[in-house]
């Protein structure tokens, strides 16, 4: 296989008429033209696409020197521009961006390995997979068609990876971890590196062999710098779905379920089960041996030091119902008025002090 080629694709561009039949929308436009790239409704320049979602914008889309705006049904009409109207404005965008992308993987330079990659004799590559320099793959891994390695990355011995996924720059992904079809791993991540087990004996911390392995279903998206252990025993487990933003930590033995998604720093000990659709704010925490059910949602740097029932909403340190913590805030709020009243109140009610007769 030849080398990739490392010159940049031309940008791609897409008519007018083709984005409308591709969401639905209908618009007085000339379908002939050309769209050029998709930007943000302040920084869209002519022949690029942007989105007002709600009728409050109007006044950025005046301003706009967008090509074309997609807006909701009932957006008011803004003479000059050309309104794309859909029911959901960024669904529609979101889709446009596909077609984007679409055609900028459509006009990457061909497949191929490095020259620089390492890659073992009997290590498995399905059609079209990309390898850049510097990766290095193991024996008896195998890695599945349309699939990009970018540079730098490991591939640990008897390593799967499905089909169509996108490995970023610097990954490394230990022996015997296993990803599904249509995984996204950025930069930096870890992925089967040891859980952290050790046993106190004889003054010293004995560490405990980690001879499990990670799991990663389908459609499951790992951030920058993420941390996935291997399980002690049996597996680590990512069901499929699920969104995890930049450094975050999965201990050893966790099991997450369907389309979670879990924001920046937050973190999991070991033996933790999450059940599907839980949304975790950004540095929430959450000790070993705690389940959490089916959509719960764990506030911004909330500490989970029990189990949380499924549909709850917890908040704080430790974590628990969110109307609970606010009504506690709020009373508190009252504190300083209610300890003036009080001193008062003891002040009025101590005994006067009589004065001695001279």
């Amino acid at each position: 296989m030849s080398s990739p080629d490392s010159l940049a694709p031309p940008a791609p561009a897409l008519t007018l008429g083709a984005i409308e039949a591709h969401i639905g929308a209908r618009s007085p436009g000339d379908p002939q033209t050309l769209i050029t790239g998709v930007n943000a409704l302040e920084l869209a320049g002519p022949g690029e696409l942007t989105f007002a979602e709600f009728d409050k914008y109007a006044p950025l889309v005046r301003r706009t020197r967008a090509g074309a705006v997609i807006v909701s049904k009932s957006f008011p009409d803004i003479e000059g521009h050309t309104l794309l109207r859909v029911d959901h404005p960024r669904l529609a965008f979101v889709k446009v961006m596909y077609l984007f992308q679409a055609a900028q993987e459509a006009a990457k330079p061909p497949a191929g390995i490095h020259r620089d990659a390492v890659v073992a004799p009997d290590a498995e590559l399905g059609e079209g997979v990309t390898i850049r320099e510097c990766a290095v793959i193991r024996p008896r891994a195998r890695i599945g068609a349309g699939t990009l390695i970018e540079s730098g990355v490991h591939i640990g011995e008897g390593v799967v990876i499905g089909e169509r996924c996108t490995i970023g720059p610097n990954v490394v992904i230990r022996h015997g971890s296993r990803i599904g079809h249509r995984v996204i791993i950025h930069g930096g991540t870890v992925i089967g590196a040891d859980g952290f087990g050790y046993v106190w004996t004889e003054g010293r911390h004995l560490k405990i062999p980690q001879l499990g392995n990670v799991i990663i279903e389908d459609d499951v998206e790992l951030g920058a710098n993420v941390c996935v252990d291997r399980a002690t025993l049996g597996s680590t487990l990512i069901k499929r779905g699920t969104k995890v933003d930049n450094l975050v930590q999965i201990a050893h033995n966790d099991v997450i379920g369907e389309h979670v998604l879990m924001s920046g720093q937050a973190g999991l000990a070991g033996s933790v089960t999450v059940g599907d659709r839980v949304i975790m704010g950004g540095k929430a925490g959450v000790v070993d041996h705690t389940a959490i059910g089916d959509d719960a949602r764990l506030g911004a740097a909330a500490v989970v030091i029990g189990n949380i029932p499924a549909g709850r909403t917890v908040w704080g340190f430790p974590a628990r119902e969110l109307k609970t913590v606010k009504r506690e805030l709020a009373a508190l709020a009252f504190l300083p008025k209610v300890l003036k009243q009080l001193n008062r109140s003891r002040r009025a009610a101590a005994p006067k002090k009589k004065s001695s007769a001279r």
